[in-house]
């Protein structure tokens, strides 16, 4: 009979414990690196499908415009033509869609709500459905459903109090070009003759179609399966503290429908069950479009009617500012200039 110490005396029975324990001990730490990973990989996983940061960058990049305008001293006639070429380019339907997309945004970077989100995906449960599957399945039957979960009011008060504060910050930049306006007339630059205003309008046309994408990078954490955006971490104007302080509240029936997309647009992005299609449903806001799009129109008359920069300076903060904060701001009971 074979005995299996017999190949081997007992100290060499020790030496050769001590060498099979190295690659087991090497095993071991290369399990908890592994895991290690795993979890600094899920708390830094992007959602799988990026469609609503795109759509909500069509908002960012008219506050960005702001913004660079806000920077520019009212020195030359060339402020309230960057400011012509900056505003002017932006269409209804994306700054419509986009301010949607965005607040989304917000109201899933809200704690309570991504919490109540990750305990919907633990315990749902529907037409033998579970988890994330019973959670789509339950908001594609009551859209209203995710209205009833934990943490929506807390959601609902941080995307009126960004809706509001950004309105405040559209209209103040608005009512400082209607100021200057009445300033630029006591200056030689602010009274002087501008090319015809085909050829700005043309000129602005041009801007607008040269122009890049606003980048849709947006950092966000995943844990547990639940999604959450990291705005504050976000370059500025992805910040839901972008605005200017102002209390905002939502303004009547055709508000809660525009939060109720808002909301199931939240839900879906912190599940991970986004997709292009889900964000053309949801990311609509007809009323912000239609008055957006006259915004625009009335901006376009107003300029083909100016002949020099103080002219124009009116001009864009009454339609280009002050109109965008209307059209945007309703929904908050906010925007617009005196």
């Amino acid at each position: 009979m074979l005995r299996l110490d017999s190949a081997a005396p007992h100290a060499g029975r020790k030496g050769e414990a001590r060498s099979l324990a190295k690659p087991a001990l090497i095993a071991a730490a290369a399990v908890t690196l592994a895991l290690t990973n795993a979890v600094c990989a899920e708390s830094l996983a992007q959602p799988s499908d990026d469609s609503l940061q795109r759509r909500a960058a069509g908002y960012i990049a008219f506050r960005e415009d702001v913004a660079a305008i806000e920077a520019k001293p009212f020195t030359s006639a060339e402020v309230t033509r960057e400011a012509h070429r900056r505003l002017s380019t932006h269409d209804a339907r994306a700054l419509s869609s986009g301010w949607v997309a965005y607040a989304a945004l917000v109201a899933a970077d809200t704690p309570s709500f991504r919490d109540a989100i990750g305990d919907e995906i633990k315990g749902a449960k529907f037409n033998g459905l579970k988890g994330r599957d019973a959670l789509f399945a339950q908001m594609a039957q009551d859209p209203y459903y995710v209205r009833r979960l934990k943490g929506v009011q807390e959601a609902v008060d941080k995307v009126m109090a960004m809706t509001a504060a950004d309105a405040a910050r559209f209209s103040a930049l608005g009512e400082a070009f209607k100021a200057q306006a009445y300033a630029m007339q006591k200056t030689k630059w602010g009274v002087a003759k501008l090319s015809p205003p085909p050829a700005r309008l043309e000129d602005a046309d041009a801007y607008g179609a040269s122009r890049g994408a606003t980048s849709s990078d947006l950092p966000a954490t995943t844990d547990k399966g639940v999604t959450q955006p990291m705005l504050a971490n976000a370059s500025g104007a992805w910040s839901p503290d972008w605005g200017k302080s102002s209390p905002g509240r939502v303004n009547g029936e055709n508000a809660e429908v525009i939060m109720t997309r808002v909301l199931n647009l939240a839900a879906r992005y912190s599940a991970d069950g986004m997709n292009g299609k889900l964000v053309d449903v949801y990311a609509k806001n007809d009323r912000s479009d239609s008055c957006l799009s006259m915004a625009r129109l009335t901006l376009r008359q107003c300029i083909a009617a100016t002949r020099a920069p103080y002219e124009e300076a009116f001009c864009i903060g009454e339609h280009a500012l002050n109109d965008v904060s209307a059209c945007l701001g309703w929904v908050a009971s906010a925007g617009g200039g005196s």
